[in-house]
């Protein structure tokens, strides 16, 4: 994080543009998005996969599930698509947040 600081802006403005409080995400769709290098995309990487073991602290969002896809050819290496969420969203019924985001991630479709 500290080579590259405005990871958690461009996340933020990513998802806002989206128009969505809860999405999946690839490394790629932010790489395309913003122009990021290889070695900026790595630290992206890291920073979604520190979101999913806890909070960064006032940050608004939250990874709940991270999920390994295939590559697009054989040779190609699998990739990692990840489940972001609003911290805030409210939880229906007596789901707790992590359960309420799995119910929804299986209703959002992944486009391919």
């Amino acid at each position: 994080m500290r080579k590259y600081q405005d990871i958690p802006e461009l996340l933020e403005q990513f998802m806002q543009d989206s128009g969505s409080d809860a999405r999946w995400v690839t490394v790629q769709e932010l790489r395309d998005r913003f122009g990021l290098t290889r070695y900026q995309c790595n630290t992206v990487s890291g920073f979604l996969r520190r979101l999913e073991f806890g909070a960064f602290g006032r940050y608004p969002y939250i990874v709940l599930r991270i999920e390994r896809v295939d590559g697009e050819g054989p040779a190609a290496p699998p990739k990692c698509r990840y489940f972001i969420t609003r911290k805030d969203l409210p939880a229906t019924g007596t789901l707790n947040m992590r359960d309420h985001a799995r119910v929804l991630s299986r209703r959002l479709v992944y486009p391919e």
